[in-house]
C-alpha cells in the first residue's frame, strides 16, 4: 500500500518520492490514493492561511497564493490536461481530429484563452472569499481539494474512456476498478461528512455542485469525445475546483439573504 501511495504522489504531484520499480501489484490501488495529493495542497493551504491571518497580507495576495499553491505541488498536470482539452473542444473537429489535437504537444491560442478565463474567474471569487466568507468555510474550501480528487479518480475508474492507449489507461489498466471506485466513493463520502461538521451550509452547496458537474462532465466528454481522457481529467479537475470557490461565495451571500 505504502508503495501505492508513492506511486500515486508520484504521478499527480511534483513531491519527491523514493524511486522503485511500478509492478503490477503496485499499479492496482494507486487511484485510490489520488485523493492524497488533494489532502497535501489542502493542509498546505490551511498553514499559509494561518500564517496570512497573523499577519497583514492583503486579500488579493492571499488568493494568489491560494491558487498557486496547487500549480505548485502539482507541476501544472491538470492545467495542462484543461488546456489540450479546451483546444480539442474550441476546433469544431470529429472526435478522432479531437483527439489528436489532445496529443499534440503544442498549445493553442483557445487553451490559452480559456484557463486565462478560468484563472480569473478562479482568482477573483478566491479574492473575494478571503473577503466575505466565515472561518469555517475555509475548512470546506481547503477539503474541496480533495474532494475534486475524489470525484475525478471515481470518473477515471467508472466512466468510458475515449481511447484504448494514453496515460490515464496505462496507469488504470491493473486497477481493480470496482474496489477502486468503492474506496474513492467512502474517501468522498468522509470528506464530505467532515465539510457537513465544518458548515453545514457549504457542505450543501458543495454537493449540489458536485452532482451538476459530474453530470457536465459526463455529458460534455461524451458528446465531444465519446468518453473521458487523461487530459479531461485535468480539465474537470481545473473547472470543478473552481466551481467550489464560486460556490463557497454563493453560499454565504444566499446565508445573509435569508438570514
Amino acid at each position: 500500500m505504502l508503495k501505492s501511495l508513492a506511486i500515486a504522489i508520484s504521478m499527480y504531484s511534483r513531491i519527491p518520492m523514493p524511486q522503485f520499480e511500478w509492478k503490477e501489484k503496485d499499479m492496482k490501488y494507486a487511484i485510490c490514493f489520488f485523493p492524497v495529493v488533494g489532502l497535501i495542497i489542502g493542509v498546505f493551504e490551511y498553514l499559509i492561511w494561518i500564517l496570512e491571518i497573523n499577519f497583514y497580507v492583503s486579500s488579493l495576495t492571499k488568493a494568489c497564493i491560494l491558487i498557486a499553491i496547487p500549480l505548485m505541488v502539482t507541476g501544472g498536470i491538470h492545467a495542462d490536461g484543461f488546456i489540450d482539452t479546451s483546444d480539442a473542444f474550441s476546433s469544431f473537429q470529429d472526435k478522432e481530429k479531437k483527439l489528436e489535437i489532445m496529443k499534440d504537444p503544442h498549445v493553442g491560442a483557445f487553451g490559452i484563452l480559456r484557463f486565462t478565463i478560468l484563472l480569473l474567474i478562479y482568482l477573483g471569487f478566491t479574492n473575494q472569499a478571503f473577503e466575505v466568507c466565515v472561518r469555517r468555510q475555509f475548512y470546506c474550501i481547503f477539503a474541496s481539494f480533495m474532494l475534486a480528487r475524489c470525484l475525478s479518480g471515481l470518473a477515471a475508474v467508472t466512466l468510458k474512456s475515449a481511447k484504448t492507449g494514453g496515460t490515464l489507461q496505462t496507469f488504470l489498466k491493473d486497477s481493480n476498478r470496482n474496489v477502486a471506485a468503492g474506496i474513492l466513493a467512502v474517501e468522498a463520502i468522509a470528506v464530505f461528512a467532515f465539510m457537513f461538521v465544518a458548515n453545514w451550509k457549504t457542505a450543501l452547496g458543495f454537493l449540489i455542485c458536485s452532482v451538476v458537474m459530474y453530470i457536465y462532465y459526463i455529458h460534455r466528454t461524451s458528446v465531444q469525445l465519446g468518453g473521458i481522457t487523461g487530459d479531461t481529467e485535468g480539465w474537470y479537475l481545473c473547472i470543478q475546483e473552481t466551481a467550489y470557490m464560486v460556490t463557497a461565495v454563493i453560499v454565504w451571500y444566499l446565508s445573509i439573504l435569508f438570514i
